[in-house]
């Protein structure tokens, strides 16, 4: 495939210091060639004669990520400052510009650590054991336009917690319309972390005004998604994931399928609306599973059942026609290696966000009998070194 024309690379007064991107200034063409060479560099042993497959890039894409998480730290002054951590650091960079996050959750960023600061919030400080606001996240669902905001915090009285939850509402109504959609904010979560370090989510939440949950609609489907459930945070997933994904699943027509690792079921619930006779999504997070669920109901899907299980120990019967699981950044890893053999599908695809994980994950699998039938690299990571693959693999005859 010939290399595309050269594209201008955007500017950002961050680069270089923020570690939210690597490559802005690399053009996009050159970024995913780099992606598709290391790629097969690292892979080619277990490819065979497979060619990795992708899309060459038309325009620098810019604005698309749909998710702020921003730690909470103090300044010199004692004073709350959010942003994004220098490289290997915990050296806060108070974003101001973004080219990657959507432009209106940079300027939520800004106006959070405003109120933050204003109230007289206390950073937490992991070293002493002080200070009480950890992080504070949003995301923005393109296809409705709902933006659901979250304020990490410890354990304890948040006397504040509503007057900060209207604050923020009140900034996110005038912020500027993202890119397809008026932006809705629908509420605010406080999301409690009782665990010591540096973590950015909680493990309770709990809403501070609005609901805990926003609505996103994509390929003639509904989403539920509460504080907590994992989505995809790029605004084209599913031009740039979703539908190359299901174009290797192929026909799945009357087909037996298990989407493990299935999240609030954004591929299962494709996949029973592509009429697939049964789909079992397989997810370890309760959150998730509650949400999965109802978007199942919700969307009028009756073939799809959820099973609130980690994939590795998780039971459903064996030889499935399609077997799709999207693990962690770590990969499927040993126990979830020996899950996917003892299932036994006539078909396997893969999604993976890790190339080392992926190439570990393939070791186990060729050794098992699997055989590549194809590969494909999704950019859901533009200016950054981050790849995604969907890999469909067979069981030899």
């Amino acid at each position: 495939m010939p290399p595309a024309p050269p594209i201008d690379t955007p500017q950002c007064r961050h680069f270089g210091v923020c570690g939210g991107c690597s490559h802005l200034d690399v053009p996009i063409n050159e970024q995913l060639h780099d992606k598709v060479r290391n790629l097969e560099a690292l892979l080619r042993p277990l490819l065979g004669e497979i060619r990795l497959q992708y899309t060459e890039p038309q325009h620098t894409p810019v604005h698309f990520r749909t998710k702020l998480l921003y730690p909470v730290r103090q300044d010199h002054e004692g004073k709350a400052t959010l942003g994004i951590y220098e490289p290997q650091s915990h050296v806060l960079v108070r974003v101001r510009e973004c080219r990657t996050q959507d432009e209106s959750l940079t300027a939520l960023g800004v106006s959070a650590e405003h109120w933050l600061r204003a109230l007289g919030l206390m950073p937490w400080n992991e070293t002493t054991g002080k200070g009480f606001i950890r992080a504070f996240h949003a995301r923005l669902c393109a296809g409705t336009g709902e933006l659901l905001m979250g304020v990490v915090t410890r354990p304890g009285m948040f006397s504040q917690g509503k007057e900060l939850a209207e604050r923020l509402m009140t900034a996110a109504q005038s912020l500027p319309s993202a890119a397809e959609r008026r932006i809705t904010p629908v509420g605010v979560v406080r999301s409690i972390s009782d665990r010591d370090g540096n973590f950015l989510l909680g493990d309770r939440n709990v809403p501070l005004i609005g609901r805990d949950y926003q609505e996103d609609r994509v390929d003639g489907l509904t989403f539920r998604l509460h504080f907590g459930s994992f989505y995809q945070i790029h605004r084209h997933s599913s031009t740039v994931l979703y539908k190359p994904a299901l174009q290797m699943a192929g026909d799945v027509r009357g087909q037996r399928v298990v989407d493990g690792y299935g999240g609030v079921g954004t591929f299962g619930l494709r996949l029973a609306k592509a009429f697939a006779a049964r789909v079992e999504i397989i997810e370890d997070n309760s959150i998730a599973c509650v949400d999965a669920l109802h978007n199942a109901k919700a969307n009028g899907l009756p073939q799809v059942t959820v099973i609130e299980a980690k994939f590795a120990q998780a039971e459903f019967a064996p030889e499935m026609d399609l077997l799709l699981v999207d693990p962690p950044r770590s990969g499927l890893q040993a126990d979830g290696v020996l899950r996917v053999i003892a299932a036994k599908p006539k078909r396997l695809l893969c999604v993976h966000c890790s190339a080392d994980s992926l190439a570990r994950d393939l070791e186990g699998l060729l050794a098992a009998g699997f055989k590549v039938a194809g590969m494909r690299l999704c950019d859901m990571f533009p200016h950054t070194d981050h790849v995604e693959v969907v890999t469909m693999l067979e069981r030899r005859t």
